[in-house]
């Protein structure tokens, strides 16, 4: 049986007779009664009684009208569905990302992302970047950002960004003077550190070793949102990513550092499940605006601006 023999049989139900319903459905009277016919056979069941020139419903067919008039309502609101998803109308999104990201940079894309989508549904999780690998090898959300090198296994990488820190201090520092500063602009100044179990800081510490930079380090935070405030308050100097740095440039000063390390952030896919359509195009406006906001960044941390 197929949807146009329920379809038929529900139309000559409705209106008594096979020429109305092939009114009903647009179709010719004969098409309606090869349907009805095609149906009784799949059915085993006959469904009208053709006697006498008149069209009388059994009681087989009385018993089950209920049942075709419920599967065509669920065929028409599958069709709905289906329309829905295509046009982005529902649907949810399950992301995890790392702080530096997970703060401003990422609710401020949701909140981008639901003035053309308010009827999706975005479930964010602010995890360490080592969880949001453990919670994508085991499926548990479509996709995270976290930082790279990836260590976990079962999952697909694109890497997202790779731009270089930026150093951040109080509003008008002397240093805040220069366009770009060197290793040696830190000699002898107070140094805002990452943790010891944050990867970066041992890149950061090497960083300055091979400079012959020594720097007072007294203070250290796990946040680049705390580093940004404590250099507002002037308790020293550090290295925040960009995305993290945005939202603080109108109390901090922030200089690009030549040579500097890099900020690598990878954007994560379980290997075995697939982006929704929907999915796809969030990470594609995502991307979007992470173009947008890296630009607003350069554009601001110079002198003057």
């Amino acid at each position: 049986m197929n949807i146009r023999q329920l379809e038929a049989f529900q139309a000559t139900m409705k209106v008594g007779t096979m020429i109305g319903a092939a009114e009903l459905l647009g179709l010719s009277q004969p098409s309606v009664s090869r349907l009805i016919s095609d149906f009784e056979r799949a059915l085993g069941v006959t469904l009208f009684d053709r006697a006498n020139g008149r069209l009388v419903p059994t009681p087989e067919a009385r018993m089950i009208r209920e049942q075709v008039e419920a599967t065509i309502r669920s065929h028409e609101r599958i069709a709905e569905l289906a329309a829905d998803v295509r046009k982005l109308r529902v649907g949810s999104i399950a992301i995890a990302c790392m702080p530096a990201l997970g703060i401003t940079f990422m609710p401020t894309v949701i909140a981008r992302f639901r003035e053309a989508h308010p009827e999706v549904d975005v479930s964010l999780d602010v995890q360490m970047s080592s969880k949001i690998e453990d919670w994508i090898a085991a499926q548990q959300i479509d996709f995270g950002l976290a930082e790279l090198p990836a260590v976990a296994h079962e999952l697909t990488v694109d890497e997202f960004c790779n731009v270089p820190y930026y150093a951040v201090m109080k509003k008008q520092h002397e240093l805040s003077a220069k366009d770009v500063l060197a290793p040696q602009d830190f000699d002898g100044r107070t140094f805002i550190s990452m943790t010891g179990h944050y990867q970066p800081r041992v890149h950061v510490d090497r960083f300055f070793d091979s400079h012959d930079v020594s720097r007072i380090t007294r203070i250290d935070t796990s946040l680049s949102h705390a580093t940004c405030e404590m250099a507002a308050l002037d308790l020293g100097i550090g290295f925040v990513d960009p995305f993290s740095v945005h939202g603080y440039l109108d109390r901090v000063d922030a200089r690009p550092v030549d040579p500097c390390i890099r900020f690598r952030v990878g954007l994560m896919y379980p290997t075995h499940r697939p982006l929704s359509k929907l999915g796809r195009t969030f990470v594609s406006f995502m991307k979007e605006f992470r173009d947008e906001w890296l630009a607003d960044v350069a554009a601001r941390c110079r002198p003057g601006v």
